[in-house]
């Protein structure tokens, strides 16, 4: 893993041009939009997800963010399923999910067209864990166990301006939650608008 994200930081170097300003809209004040996919390994526990390990989740959402100089605030909200759903040892098939939102915060440290960025994302979440006892006819019997649970999502974000008004970037993070939820997580990111 290490040997990619340094080859990845290389890449992104080769691409900066000589003009640091060359694919940014410019000036002070800005704002924009976009969607993420991450991968997060939350750390359900077999104990909670009924017998079943569920591994790590793949989650999709969008955020928004206003940016002042260095700083950008906004919103955004993300949620998935596991994907090692199956069968428990008692032969019982078992999901889940996991899902979150609230104020997101960056600094960029960097501020060119390769960015390095310092950020996070506070809020709430749920965490949803079921199982399936039994059919009889169209009839399910169905267990479920749902947290509410508050959710700190701090990241390290290295990002590039593909154009004056599309970024791309890699996230490092770690999702801590309530409820003993929370665990390592990657994230990939697109934002379109006026990047300053």
């Amino acid at each position: 893993m290490i040997r990619g994200l340094v080859l990845l930081l290389a890449l992104s170097l080769s691409f900066v041009p000589r003009s640091a300003s060359a694919q940014r809209f410019g000036g002070q004040f800005g704002g924009g939009g976009g969607f993420w996919v991450l991968l997060i390994d939350p750390d359900a526990g077999e104990d909670r997800a009924f017998g079943r390990d569920l591994g790590a989740v793949i989650a999709v959402g969008g955020r928004g963010f206003l940016q002042t100089g260095r700083v950008r605030l906004g919103g955004g909200a993300f949620g998935g399923g596991f994907l090692d759903e199956g069968l428990n040892s008692d032969g019982n098939d078992v999901r889940g999910s996991l899902s979150a939102g609230g104020f997101t915060f960056e600094y960029l440290a960097v501020q060119q067209n390769l960015e390095v960025i310092v950020g996070g994302l506070v809020g709430g979440g749920s965490l949803t864990l079921e199982q399936r006892l039994a059919v009889s006819g169209d009839v399910e019997t169905l267990e479920r166990r749902r947290d509410t649970i508050f959710v700190g999502y701090p990241w390290v974000r290295l990002a590039y301006n593909l154009a004056p008004f599309v970024n791309a970037g890699l996230q490092l993070g770690y999702l801590i939650g309530s409820k003993d939820v929370g665990g390592p997580a990657v994230g990939l990111d697109i934002q379109v608008g006026l990047i300053p």
